[in-house]
């Protein structure tokens, strides 16, 4: 039976652990070079047990380890360099090898191929049934493993030891909390003041000295950026026809007219008509368009009479689709010159909407280019996209999470709350890697590794070559030497 867990994370004694444990990285960090001047040999020896042992195995009882413990440390010389001679051949540092007994035990090489975040937590998975070794269920932790054999751990067991740790129901609304707070203020700051937003996310993003996750957010803002380009441009070639062109002045016309109802003698202007077309930077369509606005209220087709009979714009529309179309019936009760201008005032929507097009795909072009090269140009209508979060009753949440979830729609998070996006998972949700996991991401040559099965090859006992060692280790050769000495006197 292991031993008992007690004070495996302590600060103050440091002892360091075979596990990703964020504690376990500060004391990794802290620890010194260890001491031996002030010792008598047995002293040195037994510290420099305590120390290893810590790492190694320290859930196995000391007389468990003096049974696996073996005295002949196996190595292999390397020949070709070794006849070569001089200062150019590096020691063996066979000494490491004091531990590599128990490399060959199946909870160690789980550890190893990192798919546990520590020996005690590989040991659990074993022990639940989650590890099949050469495809039969292992509940063994200390098996012995074979040159080739094949060993495979449940994929959510994986994703669990390193992926983040999911937070409760109540850590998770804190923080929705907080982050519906912080993305109401950034959503009115950017409206009271769009250019001073833009800039200060520009310049934030464009950072030289920016971390891996600000530039990947860079780069999808720039993706995001330039899929919004083109979704608006398919929007504005859709509806850049003469029949929505003939639709926009009628609404224009009705609305001006409607805000002066005394009079109805405040006909559109050019500057009125400019934002139909605004994309042109020569206004000459918004010129061709106040010629065919003249033309139909010249001919009376657009006069207040037959405005004022809509109640509302989609009424309004409906009788501009019959001035750009012309159904029979609609033709024969128009007059000739009511017919010559409606001709031509349709013959000038078609040919703006045909040039039109093409100035609005130049324009967007033009655009996606600079994008391209990460020179995104200002949009005073970025802000236009930004919604403050309505208001949500956490309560109704912590009641029924399941079902009330869904209210929160911030635009990084839709739909669940923090870290618990699928709440049957053990680990946060969507996944993202456990803190700290970078330091301690090392495998040794004697598993072949492959994540995308959570499965992994024993190759062959770990060995030491000239120059390195596969036993994994935090300390130094001397410190492993006294060790070696302590158990040989000790061991079989």
């Amino acid at each position: 039976m292991p031993k008992k867990a007690v004070l495996l994370k302590s600060l103050t004694r440091g002892r360091i652990r075979a596990s990703f444990n964020k504690y376990n990285l500060f004391n990794l960090y802290k620890k010194g070079k260890v001491e031996f001047r002030t010792k008598t040999l047995y002293q040195q020896k037994f510290s420099a047990k305590q120390e290893t042992r810590s790492y190694h195995g320290e859930h196995i009882t000391e007389g468990r380890f003096n049974t696996l413990f073996d005295k002949k440390l196996t190595s292999v010389a390397q020949l070709d360099a070794s006849l070569r001679g001089g200062d150019k051949v590096k020691e063996t540092p066979y000494i490491l090898q004091t531990y590599a007994t128990l490399e060959k035990r199946l909870e160690f090489a789980l550890f190893r191929a990192m798919f546990a975040s520590s020996i005690r937590q590989a040991r659990q998975f074993i022990l639940h049934g989650n590890v099949f070794v050469n495809g039969v269920k292992m509940r063994h932790p200390g098996y012995p493993l074979k040159a080739g054999d094949f060993f495979q751990v449940k994929q959510d067991k994986v994703l669990e030891a390193l992926g983040a740790k999911k937070p409760s129901l109540q850590e998770a609304l804190k923080v929705d909390k907080i982050q519906i707070e912080e993305w109401n203020k950034y959503v009115e700051e950017a409206k009271a003041n769009p250019r001073k937003a833009w800039d200060t996310k520009m310049a934030k993003l464009k950072k030289p000295d920016a971390s891996k996750e600000d530039k990947k957010e860079f780069h999808e803002f720039i993706d995001q950026y330039k899929a919004n380009l083109e979704k608006s441009e398919r929007t504005d070639l859709e509806n850049c026809t003469n029949k929505n062109l003939l639709n926009q002045i009628l609404v224009l016309h009705y609305n001006k007219l409607k805000a002066d109802e005394e009079q109805h003698l405040n006909p559109l202007t050019v500057k009125d008509i400019e934002p139909l077309v605004n994309k042109d930077t020569t206004k000459k369509f918004a010129q061709d368009l106040m010629k065919c606005y003249n033309d139909l209220e010249k001919s009376g087709l657009i006069n207040w009479d037959k405005i004022s009979k809509f109640e509302d714009e989609t009424k309004l529309k409906g009788y501009g689709d019959k001035l750009s179309t012309l159904p029979v019936e609609f033709k024969e009760k128009l007059s000739n010159n009511e017919k010559t201008s409606l001709r031509s005032a349709n013959k000038i929507l078609s040919e703006v909407a045909n040039k039109y097009s093409l100035e609005l795909s130049s324009y967007y072009r033009s655009l996606i280019s600079d994008i391209n090269s990460e020179n995104i140009p200002y949009n005073p209508n970025w802000v236009d996209q930004l919604e403050t979060h309505p208001k949500i009753d956490f309560e109704k949440i912590k009641e029924n999470e399941r079902k009330e979830m869904k209210m929160i729609q911030l635009p990084w998070q839709k739909g669940y709350t923090y870290g618990r996006q699928n709440i049957s998972k053990p680990y946060f949700t969507p996944w993202k890697p456990r803190q700290f996991l970078a330091p301690f991401a090392i495998l040794p040559n004697h598993l072949e590794v492959s994540f995308k099965t959570c499965s992994a090859i024993y190759l062959r006992d770990p060995i030491a070559r000239p120059g390195q060692s596969e036993v994994i280790s935090p300390f130094a050769l001397n410190v492993h030497e006294r060790a070696y000495m302590h158990y040989v006197r000790k061991g079989k």
